[in-house]
């Protein structure tokens, strides 16, 4: 029928020009759907998982390593974190690292690349595979910045950029098309929805964050402490809100997982410790100090960093024990702090604990808000297993993946009348807030340094009020503080 049509056409250049401009309108109405709408918008059907690989730029993007095992779709819980293993007939530990940047080449070279080649670096020598993902809100980098960034990983990481990957949309105070450079945070989620079959855990941080593979084994070794106990607790137990000890359900438990606290090097000064009416624990002020090479110790070659940090000079800015909460927890895990985040829980999930400032000792009875965003501890990112991650997609009312469910994240995020941004993202504020994951810190002593993460900017202490700043060991001793007068409660109510 279309040939017959043509032949009706009397004249071949009338014939051409009419082909042409069917082109060009077809050309001009795909550049109009590029432009003004956001591809997460466009998917409402939560049964098929919105495609990273629809959305990324592609340009100069080096494809991750192809032949990978796709992992099955419902594969099994995390039991016995069978990571943790020494068999070399046992398949490679798989990790997926996404780091969310806008380019200029100062960052890129003093700051991310040497996060990057420091963190594939250590995961490299335990033998385990890194692929990573750097998501780049616009337009870069130069060729010779992306060779430094090849040059830096280790030979057999796959590496894929994502440029211009800042979502286009309308602002509340603009009138036209822009880059919105709040939802940047929120690309990260595309990646992992596309990559989830693919690999066994997830890192997904800030450019500045840094960690290694010390940090990657000790959230995995109490990732498998919590799944067992969920394991073995009675599905049918009946829990009491306000016990503060004693067993915990699977509902409960499923909820739990390591967090982490930023912290800075802070040279060349003492870190004033703020009184909070809470003394630091004599015992703790006078033997112990945090062990500052599992956070913040800098290889040779990065000189940048303060080398050798101690333990005295760790700072954090935005998390204090206000906010804080203490439980002990079974065996093996034993006395915990709870930071905060988790607010509208079914009675049955909720994690009963006892407020740090439960005695007065800050002046007011209240605990304040769990969004209070100077004791929140916004981590700059998270980790998780697999299996994490599609408990996350269940348990967050919004969906934790993409495409997410619009009647509770309106317009997949874009929406300027609900202004998430890198704090909702990344920070934590929907997955520990809005999706009621809560985070715990374990005290004892030789554990506790495995929850502080390296803010490898060091800015903050020069930026933050010094009145927010913290001394690690102070809220460290704090918290002993507070366990020590718990147990005197709970002893007393026997």
């Amino acid at each position: 029928m279309d040939s017959c049509r043509l032949r009706r056409v009397s004249s071949p250049s009338v014939q051409l020009r009419t082909a042409n401009s069917a082109l060009l309108l077809l050309f001009y109405l795909l550049s109009l759907a590029y432009l003004f709408i956001d591809p997460a918008a466009a998917a409402d059907d939560r049964s098929e998982p919105a495609s990273f690989s629809v959305f990324r730029n592609g340009t100069g993007a080096v494809p991750l390593r192809g032949g990978r095992r796709r992992l099955a779709s419902a594969s099994p819980p995390l039991r016995g974190n069978p990571y943790m293993t020494d068999d070399p007939k046992s398949s490679p530990f798989r990790i997926l690292y996404v780091v969310t940047t806008f380019y200029s080449q100062g960052r890129w070279r003093n700051i991310m690349v040497p996060n990057i080649r420091a963190v594939t670096e250590s995961v490299s020598v335990a033998g385990w595979d890194m692929d990573v993902v750097v998501i780049v809100g616009n337009e870069g980098p130069t060729p010779t910045d992306r060779k430094a960034l090849e040059d830096a990983l280790p030979r057999d990481a796959a590496l894929e950029i994502w440029e211009n990957a800042c979502a286009l949309g309308y602002e509340k105070t603009k009138e036209k098309v822009s880059c919105i450079t709040r939802v940047l945070a929120r690309q990260h989620r595309f990646v992992v929805a596309d990559r989830k079959d693919e690999y066994d855990f997830f890192a997904c941080w800030e450019d500045d964050m840094r960690f290694d593979v010390g940090t990657i084994r000790y959230y995995l070794e109490l990732s498998a402490e919590i799944d067992r106990l969920s394991n073995a607790a009675a599905p049918d137990l009946k829990t009491d809100p306000d016990a503060i000890d004693g067993p915990m359900s699977p509902q409960q438990l499923q909820r739990v997982v390591p967090g982490f606290i930023r912290v800075e090097v802070v040279r060349d000064r003492a870190v004033d410790g703020v009184k909070t009416g809470i003394e630091p624990d004599r015992e703790v002020v006078a033997n112990w100090v945090p062990d500052a090479s599992r956070c913040c110790s800098a290889p040779a070659w990065d000189t940048r960093l303060p080398r050798d940090p101690e333990g005295s000079e760790l700072m954090t800015w935005e998390c204090r024990i206000h906010g804080m909460s203490v439980r002990r927890f079974p065996e093996p895990i034993g006395w915990a702090a709870l930071i905060p985040g988790p607010r509208y829980l079914p009675k049955k999930e909720v994690i009963g604990s006892r407020w740090a400032g439960a005695s007065g000792a800050f002046g007011f009875n209240k605990k304040p808000g769990e969004r209070e965003p100077q004791l929140f501890a916004q981590q700059g990112g998270w980790m998780a297993t697999r299996e994490q991650v599609l408990y996350f997609d269940k348990a967050c009312p919004e969906g934790f993946l993409p495409p997410f469910k619009n009647d509770r994240l309106r317009k997949h995020g874009m929406d300027p009348s609900q202004p998430h941004n890198v704090e909702f993202w990344s920070g934590g504020y929907q997955l520990f807030g809005t999706c009621n994951i809560q985070r715990i810190m374990s005290l004892d002593p030789a554990r506790f340094s495995g929850h502080l993460l390296y803010h490898s900017s060091n800015n903050k202490q020069n930026m933050v009020n010094p009145k927010r700043h913290v001394r690690v060991s102070d809220l460290y001793g704090e918290l002993i503080t507070v366990k020590k007068e718990t147990e005197v409660i709970l002893q007393s109510s026997k």
